[in-house]
């Protein structure tokens, strides 16, 4: 099984494989196949772990993944080294979340600006303009100019984000101040230890923080846009430690594929006739398990000229 495999099936079925007991894994043809994949991408970070440990050559890195190795073998004054079962656990959730979320979310992206030609069109012109400036192929100190890729990535994450429910936990007691439609407001005490829900789609459609928050509008991130009414990757101390990452691999895989192709959706005749709002639920119809997963997007890409 290719690593590939291995993290869509368990991404997809992580949470059969949590609640399902070690003796029912082997009961069906598709748990049989869930716990291989499970074993597979184990197999897959053991061999990381091993190449970075044996590897006859030492060299200087300054990533996450040579951070948690580092903390691993720590010398006991430099505090308590993480366990093998620990650094495995976060090798997972980081290998999961950086693939799955970013993944669905450019799936969403190209659907959106296949949906509205008019906003590909707007993006490319940029992008062509900066391409054409630069005479050479972009590099990472060049994404910031990239501006639009990233206001169209960031509508998506509007739109679609990933994880729809963040959990808190309030550490000592204090007031939550709330205020309806009318602007009547309400306080809500909040006793530590009690968890609050952060639900991401009902402040990223609150037309309060976002004008006309169901239309797909990348230019309201060209300019002021509410920060505090973006959780995506959520705030604060807990917020994403892989946000820059996630940027700059968005504005990439959006700028290079932009500038070479025009992205359209798949005529199919079973859907002839469909009005654009019948359109659009069928193209960002999603499935949610861990993160927002797209249904079916069938999409043509054609080289420009």
């Amino acid at each position: 099984m290719t690593f590939k495999d291995a993290i869509h099936i368990l991404s997809t079925n992580l949470i059969m494989k949590i609640l399902l007991p070690d003796w029912a894994q082997g009961a069906t043809a598709h748990t049989r196949k869930v716990h291989l994949a499970f074993t597979e991408l184990r197999q897959y970070m053991l061999e990381m772990v091993n190449d970075r440990k044996i590897g006859n050559t030492k060299e200087e890195r300054y990533d996450l993944f040579s951070g948690l190795l580092d903390a691993s073998q720590e010398e006991p004054e430099s505090g308590p080294a993480i366990s093998d079962q620990e650094l495995m656990g976060n090798m997972f959730i980081f290998i999961i979340a950086g693939h799955e979320t970013t993944a669905h979310a450019l799936c969403f992206t190209f659907a959106l600006l296949a949906l509205y030609p008019d906003e590909q069109e707007r993006l490319y012109q940029q992008i062509k303009g900066v391409l054409s400036s630069l005479n050479r192929m972009p590099t990472y100190e060049d994404m910031s100019r990239f501006t639009h890729s990233l206001a169209v990535f960031y509508e998506t994450l509007r739109l679609f984000p990933p994880v729809t429910n963040i959990p808190k936990m309030a550490t000592e007691d204090t007031t939550l101040m709330a205020s309806n439609r009318d602007g009547t407001k309400t306080s809500i005490p909040v006793p530590a230890g009690t968890t609050v829900t952060l639900h991401v789609p009902g402040i990223h459609y609150n037309p309060r923080y976002w004008k006309d928050p169901h239309m797909f509008k990348p230019e309201r991130f060209l300019g002021d846009w509410p920060k505090d009414a973006f959780l995506p990757f959520n705030q604060g101390a807990r917020a994403c430690l892989g946000r820059r990452f996630a940027e700059i691999e968005g504005i990439a895989v959006i700028t290079m594929l932009v500038s070479r192709y025009t992205i359209e959706i798949k005529e199919e005749p079973e859907f002839a006739g469909e009005t654009f709002e019948e359109r659009y639920a069928r193209i960002t119809a999603f499935t949610e398990v861990l993160t927002l997963e797209p249904s079916r997007v069938p999409l043509v890409l054609r080289r420009r000229e």
